[in-house]
């Protein structure tokens, strides 16, 4: 089953120097849409530059560039959803609807859209929980992760994933 990442999840993962886990857990099934391969460029540009890494695990082939949305209903999904969530989040939004997948993003927009379409979401805490219930990080671990990810800009609804296990 394709993940569809957003720009958020996959940036907390990156800023906090941890896209291991990603790699360990999704391989080539975490998807990156065209918008959001943009947004990480942006984000490059920006100063950003540990999302960099991003860029070599695309070319590389460890995770997976999803093709353009193309069709019509995925053209007119995409720019019926424009009007409430930005291109990064829409554009993995509609490939899951449309192509069949789960949704990694830690929008409240987004996720809402999610639930109201029947997709499957997850994000950066979930994410956190699942590494460790895959043993690839322990829960104090995952906490340290998690305070990382917080000292560099992500706003986390909990402070200790070990609570959440």
């Amino acid at each position: 089953m394709p993940y569809y990442f957003d720009t958020v999840v996959l940036s907390n993962f990156a800023l906090a120097g941890r896209m291991d886990l990603l790699q360990a857990r999704y391989g080539c099934e975490l998807h990156i849409t065209p918008e959001v391969r943009d947004e990480l460029a942006d984000g490059v540009v920006a100063g950003y530059t540990a999302l960099a890494a991003l860029e070599e695990l695309l070319i590389t082939g460890v995770f997976t560039v999803a093709p353009p949305l193309v069709s019509a209903a995925e053209r007119g999904a995409y720019l019926g959803l424009l009007r409430t969530l930005g291109a990064g989040e829409t554009s993995c939004l509609v490939c899951a609807e449309c192509r069949g997948g789960i949704v990694a993003t830690d929008d409240r927009a987004a996720r809402g859209h999610c639930a109201a379409r029947g997709i499957t979401v997850t994000g950066t805490i979930g994410i956190l929980v699942a590494v460790c219930r895959d043993g690839l990080l322990s829960p104090p671990a995952a906490d340290t992760v998690l305070t990382d990810m917080v000292a560099a800009g992500f706003y986390s609804p909990v402070h200790h994933i070990s609570e959440l296990l």
